[in-house]
């Protein structure tokens, strides 16, 4: 059985990232996101939650890392099979970056993508996904 969903925006060329920011500004979807991820968990590395800075308001966040990551109000774990108890009563939610994407995408039910309609420069790829979801 298939325990996370995946969240994420993407390029046309697959970019989700660019030196540790995303590289552009959707307002609309930062509200998408906020409207499906509140009151769940949220799964990240530790570099995007770096990117971020904090917690996400109204949510459970979990740093996925395999160094001795803390920060106040963040759980941490070191793999994914670690969160597999959580998915039995909550909806978990992985929201990048692209290792973790990579890791986890076999382990997700559902997949929400949306399509940045441009290439843009980055460093951070979404993987291939197409052979796994509608």
């Amino acid at each position: 059985m298939k325990q996370f969903q995946a969240i994420a925006a993407i390029a046309e060329n697959r970019v989700i990232g660019s030196g540790n920011r995303i590289p552009w500004h959707l307002p609309e979807d930062f509200k998408w996101f906020k409207q499906m991820t509140t009151g769940h968990i949220l799964v990240m590395g530790r570099r995007t939650f770096e990117s971020i800075g904090k917690p996400l308001p109204d949510r459970t966040t979990i740093v996925l890392s395999r160094s001795n990551f803390s920060h106040p109000g963040v759980r941490t774990a070191g793999s994914l099979e670690e969160l597999v108890p959580l998915a039995a009563d909550r909806q978990v939610f992985i929201c990048g970056g692209a290792q973790i994407y990579a890791q986890a995408l076999p382990l997700c039910s559902d997949l929400y993508l949306t399509l940045v309609k441009r290439v843009v420069e980055g460093d951070a790829f979404f993987p291939p996904f197409e052979e796994q979801f509608e």
